[in-house]
């Protein structure tokens, strides 16, 4: 596996592999436009070679320098580790195809160990000391420095695991969705529950994860907006504390026939296994985090059935956009075994965003123009890695199309489960504001 250092000379980002030489991690196809400029009064002209000039911050004669923050040590290192391998992918896919406007991608790097107090520091030393034109963060604690960078104007990307991503205070943040809102739900969840045969619903939320429950009361709103009754009960789930049977005699107790909610993938089939033993009712197990394939190798039939949502298209469809992304895994992260994996599908998703404002702007923009060309796009898909087109326009308010699939009756793998007109993703409105 590939391991990112900071090399010796500053302003440069180094590539190690562990115990080996270092390497690069791809041969880039290096493209340089040419463009000639008049000058003078006197009727004489110059030719200049390369991109045009720019005194934006980050932009070089031939480079973008960009920043990019993700925890590479700390707790949450592990979980996040993929998004490394998504991010230089989608940067080295670009310059391959020419960088932008004839500048190459080059990006400096900061751990920020998961702290949001690590997070600001990581974002002053980019902005202010490496003088990145904007930031890409695979972090969970981007909340840390988002109050400099918008004070700031910097442009940033990245992964909408907190509510700030959703704040229209935060103009200069950007995601391809927003699964923590406090605006209205979509009926969406309650369609499919519906279509399923649900009628009586749980909603399971857990206690040290605010935003699983923020997310688990959109999808009650929904259930009720599609006429399933939500039990008044609260249902709530540690993975450390709580008895899995107490769980499951609880919702055998309460009658209801659907559990939903937002628990990781080792949780919820922990609680599907305690509802099978004590014979609950539950026939509809659906969570917004259940799309997991490491759990579901070591899980196997405890998760049979289970359904879960994915605002993004799933490699099950094995569109072109698949296909791009996996050709980009293959040529500059390799290292990442399955390359189908969530997170590192994520980071290439947020990369693939900041790099489109880069992409429909001028060749030499200001940050504000920046932002300003990013939130005019209304039909962002990801080149059709999204099941609906996500506006920028209007952000911060839930995913209008999703994908759903379902874990197959051996666990052995999903399956994507279609909508009523035969459509690989589900899409519907957006209830009235309460």
């Amino acid at each position: 596996m590939f391991h990112i250092r900071r090399s010796r000379r500053p302003g440069c980002v180094g590539w190690s592999k562990r115990h080996a030489p270092p390497r690069g991690m791809a041969l880039l196809t290096a493209v340089v436009t040419v463009a000639a400029l008049a000058a003078g009064c006197g009727g004489s002209s110059d030719t200049v070679v390369g991109p045009l000039p720019c005194s934006t911050p980050g932009f070089g004669p031939n480079e973008i320098k960009i920043g990019w923050i993700y925890p590479d040590s700390g707790p949450i290192a592990s979980a996040l580790a993929a998004t490394r391998s998504g991010f230089i992918a989608r940067v080295e896919q670009q310059n391959a195809a020419g960088g932008i406007n004839g500048r190459k991608i080059t990006f400096e790097w900061r751990d920020d160990v998961g702290s949001a107090a690590r997070n600001l520091e990581a974002v002053h030393e980019l902005v202010d000391g490496a003088h990145v034109f904007g930031v890409v963060e695979s972090t969970t604690v981007a909340s840390g420095g988002a109050d400099y960078l918008r004070a700031q104007g910097v442009p940033v990307a990245g992964l909408p695991a907190e509510p700030v991503w959703a704040d229209r205070h935060y103009a200069n943040m950007f995601a391809h969705a927003y699964v923590i809102t406090d605006g209205p739900s979509v009926d969406v969840y309650g369609t499919f529950v519906k279509a399923r045969g649900g009628t009586k619903a749980a909603i399971l939320v857990s206690d040290v994860d605010q935003g699983s429950s923020q997310i688990s009361e959109k999808v009650a709103d929904s259930l009720r907006a599609a006429g399933i009754e939500v039990s008044p009960e609260r249902f709530v789930y540690n993975s450390n504390s709580t008895d899995p049977l107490q769980i499951g005699q609880q919702l055998k107790d309460a009658g209801v026939d659907t559990v939903a909610g937002a628990l990781p993938a080792a949780d919820i089939s922990k609680v599907m296994e305690a509802a099978r033993v004590v014979a609950a009712p539950v026939k509809i197990f659906l969570s917004a985090a259940g799309y997991d394939r490491r759990v579901l190798q070591q899980k196997g039939a405890t998760m049979a059935g289970l359904y879960t949502y994915m605002t993004y298209v799933p490699f099950l469809s094995r569109t072109p956009a698949h296909d791009r992304y996996l050709a980009a895994m293959r040529a500059y992260a390799p290292e990442l075994q399955p390359p189908d994996q969530e997170l590192a599908l994520v980071a290439y998703l947020s990369t693939d965003i900041f790099l489109t404002g880069l992409l429909r702007g001028p060749a030499c923009p200001t940050r504000a123009s920046y932002i300003q060309t990013l939130r005019n796009v209304t039909d962002y898909d990801a080149g059709g890695l999204l099941p609906g087109p996500v506006d920028f326009k209007n952000w911060g308010q839930l995913n209008l199309c999703y994908t759903f699939v379902q874990v197959n009756e051996r666990g052995t793998g999903y399956e994507l489960v279609k909508d009523p007109s035969g459509a690989d993703q589900w899409c519907g409105n957006r209830l009235p504001s309460q």
